[in-house]
């Protein structure tokens, strides 16, 4: 099992062309913890990661990896501390176009995890070819990634980021633009990688109905602060969220399978009225 690692932030702040962009008191992630990062456009979600994973240094305040301050770590310490990290971008983020093949967009995770300039083995295209089969997706693997439809092209990268055997699994958006049935399929396939390895999961998202709703916790950001943390029904459901999406939301259970119903405050007032 991969095993997870635990984040902590303290007095950590951010700002840009004279604007707070991130504003954390404190926070503090458990090893193996699942957690829902949430806010508009804007809130501050990207820059809280790249200062969790060393990419950006804050202006203030100390973050420490597994217990080790961020700040103290050398450039090369700070590229080992990466490894242990998988990252999925939004898949309009990479270049869909490039003509790769599945499996050599899935192998680059195993790159991830060597020194430069050593080239891949046999083993490392082994890993890959485990995790292909396992996400169900060996039959395609010598495809090009751009003739995938979105949720395929999606589990290629998860691939690629679970071939990396990381220990801190980060997710940008990864339903997003995905028709409902490989929304539904994407959120329980990285349920079931955080069941199965103990990870660490955090997932970003701005749409509250692609959540998956077993996470440990949901953390909600605005304007660059932290507006609730806590436990994920009890979140979602709670004025801070109301008030950051102007929305009502409720928990509905279905066929033994909970969903969020959300609608917009301004549909109370229209009732109202």
């Amino acid at each position: 099992m991969n095993g997870g690692v635990s984040i902590s932030l303290s007095n950590v702040s951010m700002t840009r062309s004279g604007r707070r962009v991130l504003d954390i008191d404190r926070l503090s992630i458990d090893t193996g913890q699942m957690i829902n990062l949430i806010g508009p456009n804007g809130a501050g979600k990207t820059t809280l990661l790249n200062v969790c994973c060393g990419l950006t240094r804050p202006d203030t305040g100390v973050v420490r990896f597994d217990g080790i301050a961020l700040n103290t770590l050398s450039a090369w310490g700070k590229c080992r501390l990466r490894k242990r990290i998988g990252y999925i971008p939004q898949r309009t983020d990479y270049n869909a176009d490039l003509p790769f093949t599945v499996r050599e967009v899935a192998v680059m995770g195993r790159a991830a995890r060597k020194p430069l300039g050593v080239p891949l083995r046999r083993a490392d295209f082994a890993v890959t070819d485990q995790w292909l089969e396992t996400l169900g997706i060996a039959d395609r693997r010598d495809q090009t990634f751009r003739s995938l439809s979105g949720g395929q092209q999606q589990k290629v990268l998860i691939a690629r980021a679970m071939a990396q055997q990381p220990h801190l699994l980060i997710l940008d958006e990864p339903v997003a633009n995905l028709d409902l049935n490989w929304k539904f399929q994407i959120i329980d396939l990285i349920s079931a990688l955080h069941r199965q390895l103990n990870l660490t999961v955090i997932l970003v998202s701005h749409e509250l109905q692609s959540l998956p709703l077993n996470a440990d916790r949901t953390i909600v950001l605005h304007n660059g602060r932290i507006a609730a943390d806590g436990p994920t029904p009890v979140t979602l459901t709670s004025p801070a969220v109301e008030q950051v999406y102007q929305a009502r939301v409720t928990l509905v259970q279905a066929d033994l399978r909970p969903y969020l119903y959300c609608r917009p405050l301004t549909e109370d007032r229209s009732q109202k009225n």
